[in-house]
């Protein structure tokens, strides 16, 4: 056993004596028992965080002989990734995980009250698990030998964000625990409304860090992947999506009884449930289930059973005290009759706890089908088409919610309050009409979202001319219409085009010219392919990158965003073709009355020849060209014969008069009637033709994806806003 096993089974041994301290002090939070439950508790902490500066230290020494260590690093990354690959696998993630736990349960004992000890209790429980996982699936696990290089970091995961976006998403994982060991005390004590004026800083603070993960995982998606979006409804992306709505859900419960006492048992049952999720979520994630449906799934560790073991435990444990406590638990009606804030917010926490359910189904359909008989997903469109009314309604409670007032209200007054906003969405679904966006359910989006956006700015404007502070709640509303307002107009409007660019050759895409200027290789890291676009007079240079990756056994790509203000020009790279020879089939684009050059040719496109009837039911058409080799020209018309049956090339021979000269073929394989531009397809050139390097690459135009992610910055910043006034007021209570 070496020195970083020592100290896992030394913080293990130092949860279970606090978990058992606890245990025996009973509700006297002032006993010897007690008291060592808190000095055994801080023991185990800082055990685990002397474990976890001592991996980060074997990954920066390079000391290969730890398994964990050779599998995730090598010698040439930089310190800020030999950083991140202590959380690259699952080992080190759990290690992480029970280090953020342990920092947070400090906090715990200090604010948690008379609900300490048996808080505590099941904190220790929480934690207990994590660490007996570590023992199964130890981070530092020796080899048997020592390498003289390690495997090294994934290049997808050679990227700023690794370094900040996992250990920002174990933060909210580990501190979405700690409302659920609450509610579990409360249900324990009986001690039914005081539970919640601790857990609702925890709640706010576990959904701003899961939001901010969750969108930081995005925009990496969006600029590394280079697929062009930034959300696939994976299921492990989906996995940690539905507890952010679970605890979104909570933090609205709780909103609700602090003021009027509503929704104590709701608010129970969806603190535990929300850690039962994220345990759920690590399941999908660590056990290898849906390792033939997500492109995030890890291989099993063999800790499937204690994943297994650590949710049945929690929901039975969550079940039998919620049943205990029931009788006991008093239950405030809601007034249902009027229009009211209160009725819009809980109308607002059941739709996040809907879309978290349908959520679930969707990303549990592997398993649920597995039962059955061969596991299966559903399509993505089963998440759009599901979401969909869910976001529709959202957006208009946005718009409605700050309009309203907590407890009776005179309907026939709401409408004159709601004339601006119903104004602004109404000139936002016209202007997406202008722009193109046709879909009738697209427009009702965009209405409800304007509206939502107008009737949160009225709400900051007043909130703030009170004090700043209040604005947090209304912020995080107005981005999120921001942010609806984005993914519509994002995703309605952007076009795609795959295109060939021939090195040294420009080519006109959407009103910017394109220029391929060759490919750099670099020994030992990402080469990229250099293209020089023009637009508006400026000329910028994209590197989308090409790469063999020794990790994944293959070559990568990744893209290259230019991003502006208004639009985001992607250009996603998907093949190089070299050309040092013949190569049949190497083609070219070209427009009506251009003149390029291919290989040692100079190809004119006079016209389109059109009316050629062949057989029955075809038709051709042809594309002149004049063919030019030194001083000798040729007229040819390759042929594209249109069919029922679909299209065919009838290639044009081209031959020139040098002796001993070979003649070739010019197919006409694709035309733009609209562009009059033509694809013409080469093939039998001889070797001594030098042909040009082409790169297909995909151009994508995205309006307006600042938009977008400028909501989730202000969703972000209103949530801090929220989390600070929370706390200030835990404080002074």
């Amino acid at each position: 056993m070496n020195f970083g096993e020592l100290l896992i089974f030394g913080a293990t041994a130092a949860t279970f004596f606090s978990g058992i301290a606890y245990w025996m002090a009973g509700t006297d939070h002032a006993s010897p028992s007690a008291k060592r439950g808190r000095v055994a508790f801080q023991v185990m902490t800082l055990l685990t965080t002397v474990a976890t500066v001592y991996l980060f230290y074997l990954f920066l020494t390079h000391r290969f002989q730890v398994a964990y260590v050779s599998q995730y690093s090598s010698t040439d990354l930089s310190t800020g990734l030999l950083i991140s690959a202590l959380w690259a696998g699952q080992e080190g993630s759990f290690l992480l995980w029970a280090f953020l736990t342990a920092v947070m349960g400090l906090f715990l004992i200090r604010s948690a009250g008379k609900l300490e000890n048996r808080s505590m209790l099941f904190l220790n429980l929480v934690q207990l698990f994590f660490l007996l996982i570590l023992i199964k699936a130890s981070p530092f696990k020796l080899l048997p030998h020592i390498p003289a290089e390690g495997n090294g970091l994934n290049p997808l995961l050679q990227n700023f964000w690794m370094i900040i976006h996992p250990p920002i998403l174990f933060v909210g994982y580990a501190a979405i625990a700690f409302p659920a060991v609450l509610a579990l005390a409360a249900m324990w004590e009986k001690e039914f409304d005081g539970w919640i004026r601790q857990a609702f800083p925890w709640a706010v603070f576990s959904s701003l860090m899961l939001g901010a993960g969750i969108i930081i995982g995005g925009f990496w998606s969006y600029e590394t992947l280079g697929w062009g979006g930034y959300w696939a409804w994976d299921p492990v992306e989906n996995s940690s999506l539905i507890p952010w709505l679970t605890i979104l859900a909570l933090t609205h419960g709780i909103l609700l009884q602090k003021r009027n006492g509503v929704l104590r048992r709701t608010n129970l049952v969806f603190a535990v449930l929300s850690f039962v999720l994220v345990l759920y979520a690590t399941f999908l994630t660590r056990s290898g289930v849906l390792a033939d449906f997500s492109v995030h799934s890890f291989q099993d560790l063999g800790v499937n059973n204690y994943l297994i073991a650590d949710m049945v435990a929690f929901l039975a444990l969550g079940a039998a005290l919620f049943v205990n406590c029931l009788p006991a638990v008093k239950k405030e009606p809601l007034n249902l009759d009027s229009l009211n804030r209160e009725n819009a917010l809980v109308a607002a926490m059941w739709m996040f706890a809907f879309s978290a359910f349908l959520t679930f189904i969707g990303t549990s359909s592997p398993l649920i089908t597995s039962l059955f008989g061969n596991p299966s997903q559903v399509d993505i469109n089963f998440y759009n088409r599901v979401n969909l009314p869910i976001g529709i309604l959202m957006a208009l409670l946005l718009g409605l919610t700050p309009m309203l007032i907590w407890r009776e209200e005179f309907p026939q007054s709401i409408p004159r309050r709601l004339i601006p906003s119903i104004i602004v969405g109404l000139l936002a679904a016209v202007l997406g009409f202008a722009f193109n966006i046709t879909s009738v359910s697209m427009l009702i989006f965009l209405f409800s979202s304007g509206f939502g956006l107008a009737s949160n700015v009225i709400a900051i404007v007043r909130k703030a001319r009170i004090n700043w502070i209040n604005i947090g709640g209304p912020l995080s509303h107005f981005g999120t219409a921001i942010l609806f307002i984005g993914i519509v107009v994002s995703g309605q409007l952007s076009t795609t085009q795959r295109t060939l660019l021939v090195e040294g050759e420009s080519k006109w895409i959407d009103g910017h010219e394109y220029i391929y200027t060759g490919f750099t290789e670099v020994q030992g890291g990402k080469s990229f392919a250099e293209i020089e676009m023009k637009a508006d007079g400026e000329t910028y240079i994209a590197r989308p990158a090409f790469y063999y990756s020794r990790y994944n056994q293959g070559v990568m790509r990744e893209p290259h965003v230019f991003e502006s203000l208004f639009a985001d020009i992607y250009l996603s790279p998907l093949e190089r073709r070299e050309h040092d020879g013949a190569h049949a089939g190497a083609g070219m684009q070209i427009k009506k009355g251009e003149t390029k050059n291919y290989a040692d040719l100079q190809v004119t496109f006079l016209s389109f020849e059109m009316g050629n009837h062949l057989a029955e039911g075809q038709f051709g058409v042809g594309a002149v060209l004049d063919i030019k080799r030194g001083d000798e020209v040729r007229k040819v018309t390759p042929v594209m014969v249109i069919s029922d049956k679909g299209r065919n090339s009838i290639p044009a021979p081209v031959g020139f008069s040098n002796p001993g000269e070979k003649s070739f073929e010019v197919s006409l394989t694709a035309m733009n009637a609209d562009a009059k531009m033509v694809e013409l397809t080469f093939s039998g050139l001889e070797a001594g033709a030098k042909q040009k390097e082409q790169l297909l690459i995909e151009i994508s135009h995205k309006p307006f994806m600042s938009i977008l992610w400028a909501g989730t910055v202000l969703i972000m910043l209103g949530s801090i806003i929220s989390f600070t006034r929370r706390v200030g007021k835990h404080k002074e209570d």
